[in-house]
């Protein structure tokens, strides 16, 4: 038998890189009764753990288009799931945008996430 036990080891990042972001759940909805008007409500925020890295060569090949921009980065936790279209504040009010979810594998609870950055548009 192998003596070597790597049931229980599972990729973490390190508790001293993270840090609190913020999930934001929009209140705002259409409402039908008003003839699907918009109406505007309070956002929920919902504290999570996480690092946010700049974006590697490797991740590209992940990505369909294979593109970035300037304001992409990645977003990791260690069990929170965000999903595509999620919006996401860092320290600072900083916003960010889930763009698509980078798979590493379903048998750990390590997430990576491509996010854009809100900015401004790119000069002509």
């Amino acid at each position: 038998m192998n003596s070597y036990c790597f049931g229980s080891a599972q990729p973490m990042i390190p508790e001293g890189l993270m840090h609190e972001m913020y999930e934001i759940k929009s209140g705002a909805v259409f409402s039908q009764e008003d003839g699907g008007q918009w109406v505007p409500g309070e956002d929920e925020r919902i504290p999570f753990k996480g690092v946010l890295l700049p974006v590697s060569n490797k991740d590209l090949v992940r990505d369909i288009a294979g593109v970035f921009t300037q304001y992409s980065e990645k977003i990791y936790t260690n069990g929170h799931t965000l999903q595509v279209g999620a919006q996401v504040e860092d320290f600072g009010g900083m916003r960010y945008t889930v763009t698509q979810e980078l798979g590493y594998n379903s048998l750990h609870p390590l997430k990576r996430y491509l996010v854009e950055r809100k900015g401004k548009a790119a000069k002509k």
